[in-house]
């Protein structure tokens, strides 16, 4: 699970880099099961529109919940887990003197059979970001993703600036760059369940179609170092409850990590 200095070289270098294993057995089971009763509960919203960016499918095609943090309490724990913690620090941290938060929390829901993939886009066109290589996604896979389900793809090196994004009509508020991007040059990121992706927050990425006979989910945190954090720039559902705790360094309340840590103990231990 932990972080090796040959993934922080290749994060540094290509953007991204990912762990098959990171999460425990037990670990994947609480995220699983979390992400299911959320979903079985009607929680997720289905953001796939009819190619007009306003009218949604009759079928659910695109469920995303966000921020996801306040809707569960393994959620809620898991940014504070110390392999995570420890992880986004060496990632995007430069100096003992700075601190990292949790800058956004969602889940995407792709339904079996007709799941739609989210386009082409860099996390910095909604954050706003000084420097986008100051934050990083932590993409982890709910179930096995796999070219065949619409796994992420990435492009690589191309993470330098934020290039012009233009309203993405198969979704009701996502936004797109794929105009300035070569398909061919994609890289697809296949992972199994369990496992993680990270990815700066100036990569292009996206997911395909599943059209598999199984949903393919996965839940994404954002880690921003305090130094570029800023004020929201970007949209959430009306009533969303929008927090950035502090989770590692000097600006980090240490009661505060030590409880959600305990909590995440309990509740992985259920399973």
């Amino acid at each position: 699970a932990c972080l090796s200095q040959a993934h922080i070289e290749e994060f540094k270098l290509k953007g991204f880099t990912k762990l098959d294993s990171f999460w425990t057995k037990q670990e994947l089971k609480a995220i699983q099961d979390a992400l299911s009763s959320l979903e079985k509960g009607g929680k997720l919203n289905n953001v796939a529109t009819e190619d007009d960016g306003t009218t949604h499918t009759s079928e659910n095609k695109n469920l995303q919940l966000c921020p996801l943090m306040p809707e569960h309490p393994i959620f809620d724990c898991l940014p504070f887990v110390p392999k995570v913690r420890e992880a986004v620090s060496k990632l995007i941290l430069t100096d003992v003197d700075e601190s990292c938060c949790c800058y956004l929390s969602q889940t995407f829901w792709k339904p079996a059979h007709h799941g739609l993939g989210t386009a082409w886009h860099q996390d910095n066109a909604y954050f706003k970001l000084s420097d986008g290589k100051k934050g990083t996604a932590m993409w982890t896979a709910v179930h096995d993703a796999t070219v065949h389900n619409g796994t992420l793809h990435v492009m690589a090196g191309m993470d330098q600036e934020v290039f012009p994004h233009v309203r993405d009509l198969t979704s009701d508020h996502h936004i797109s760059c794929k105009d300035s991007l070569k398909e061919e040059d994609a890289v697809a990121l296949e992972v199994p369940a369990g496992g993680v992706i990270f990815f700066n927050c100036n990569v292009p990425h996206c997911t395909k179609a599943n059209v598999t006979g199984n949903p393919r989910a996965a839940v994404a945190y954002h880690f921003v170092s305090k130094d570029v954090a800023r004020e929201r720039q970007f949209s959430l559902p009306e009533g969303a409850v929008y927090s950035t705790p502090v989770i590692s360094g000097p600006m980090a309340d240490q009661q505060e990590v030590d409880t959600k840590q305990n909590n995440w103990e309990k509740l992985t231990l259920d399973h």
